[in-house]
């Protein structure tokens, strides 16, 4: 078994206790690879202790994922990690527990339950485009019809790559967020959206779980909302 965590690189050591956490991984686990796709150039301490490459700050996480994937090239049986780097670790036996659960089938694992959303793909999102607009041409022909979708908020995710690549890997929009921006008409959403709309059809609605119900939490991470602890209990 191979396991891949790929960590979004943007806050560093805004959360030291999640640095600290992930080397004593780094240095103990001959299972677990780490390496960070950073979209600004990293601490010290990251450079000092993990594999990374900077690349151009593009498309959010979603870019930063598909950046690492395409240049790590991982084998279709690894179990994906991917996260952001501003999280509270509560429990790292989420790792078991999200094995177990593909283990019984699922394929994809969030944290905490996002919002699910009726999608069409001819609906006028921003300005002037439709969702389908935003689509890389090899996946158009998946966007055929309306559909109710469930979603999974970014920040955590476990997959296999084979199962990333099967749904033809994340809609990036490879665009700077700092000029569109990240709310409503931003970036963000509509990625969101798209990733769910392929998760959805192509794998099923049965095929995907989160760790908790309640949004942006659980018992073994805490989601903070661009590097806030905004609605943090211990």
């Amino acid at each position: 078994m191979k396991i891949q965590f790929i960590i979004v690189g943007w806050h560093f050591d805004a959360y030291p206790e999640f640095i600290d956490q992930l080397i004593e991984i780094n240095q103990n686990n001959d299972v677990i690879n780490i390496f960070w796709s950073c979209h600004k150039e990293p601490s010290k301490k990251v450079k000092n202790n993990f594999s990374y490459k900077v690349f151009p700050n593009l498309g959010l996480e979603d870019g930063a994922y598909q950046q690492a994937l395409d240049y790590l090239n991982i084998e279709d049986d690894t179990i994906l990690f991917l996260m952001h780097d501003d999280l509270v670790i509560k429990n790292w036996n989420f790792i078991n527990v999200c094995l177990h659960a593909l283990n019984l089938g699922y394929k994809v694992i969030g944290n905490g339950i996002n919002y699910p959303l009726m999608l069409d793909p001819n609906e006028v999102k921003r300005e002037g485009k439709t969702y389908i607009d935003f689509v890389k041409d090899e996946c158009k022909y998946i966007f055929d019809t309306p559909l109710h979708c469930l979603t999974i908020r970014e920040s955590f995710m476990c997959i296999k790559r084979g199962d990333l690549r099967k749904i033809g890997d994340f809609e990036v929009i490879w665009e700077d967020p700092s000029v569109k921006g990240e709310g409503p008409g931003g970036i963000g959403n509509t990625q969101q959206s798209l990733l769910g709309y392929k998760l959805t059809k192509i794998l099923g609605k049965d095929k995907i779980t989160y760790l908790s119900n309640t949004y942006q939490d659980s018992e073994y991470l805490f989601e903070c909302a661009r590097g806030t602890m905004e609605g943090w209990k211990k």
